[in-house]
């Protein structure tokens, strides 16, 4: 996030707070998806994430007057969204992520880039299921909703040294898993 996007989070939740409508739908409108991917990371059951996420965004409404200030909407809602899950739910969970449909030039362009897509996804999965829930997790809020260290260990509720070491030993994990896969497949075609 660079520094034009804070001054733009702070000002729109200055207006949102004063009771702006507008600047509350489009933090809804921006911010909806995000949130509900971010549930799906953390309990496969969708009706608890999309009432979560509502709840949330009818007690930010309500009680707006008294919230307290914020540069990173985005954060602010994530650790919210997190808080709120937490209580109904014993431990995070993930769930299988959900392949969006792109619109490709050709048809054997398509069934080749798939199988391709298809293949990496495949690894990526297997190798995501080696790691811990609060790996999973952290790497999760990191790099899908480019979060620094920081915000993640404040949204995980854990200090920055535990953040980091979450996201590094889960990067590891990861890595050495997807070469391990890619040697094995290399050796089964050449044999």
């Amino acid at each position: 996030m660079d520094i034009d996007q804070f001054k733009e989070d702070e000002a729109l939740w200055k207006a949102f707070k004063t009771g702006s409508e507008p600047a509350f739908g489009q933090i809804y409108r921006r911010e909806i998806q995000g949130l509900i991917h971010y549930g799906k990371k953390l309990t496969p059951d969708t009706v608890l994430i999309q009432d979560a996420v509502q709840d949330l965004f009818l007690e930010i409404w309500n009680s707006r007057a008294r919230l307290t200030d914020t540069d990173n909407i985005r954060f602010y809602l994530l650790r919210a969204l997190r808080n709120k899950l937490s209580k109904k739910i014993p431990a995070p969970l993930t769930s299988e992520p959900k392949e969006e449909e792109a619109s490709e030039p050709s048809i054997e362009f398509a069934i080749l880039e798939n199988e391709d897509r298809d293949s990496r996804l495949m690894r990526l999965e297997k190798a995501l299921q080696k790691l811990s829930k609060r790996q999973q997790e952290a790497i999760n809020l990191r790099y899908y909703h480019d979060l620094s260290n920081e915000e993640v260990a404040r949204i995980m509720g854990v200090n920055y040294q535990s953040a980091c070491k979450f996201i590094y030993s889960g990067l590891k994990i990861l890595k050495d898993y997807i070469i391990f896969l890619l040697i094995n497949s290399l050796i089964s075609s050449i044999l």
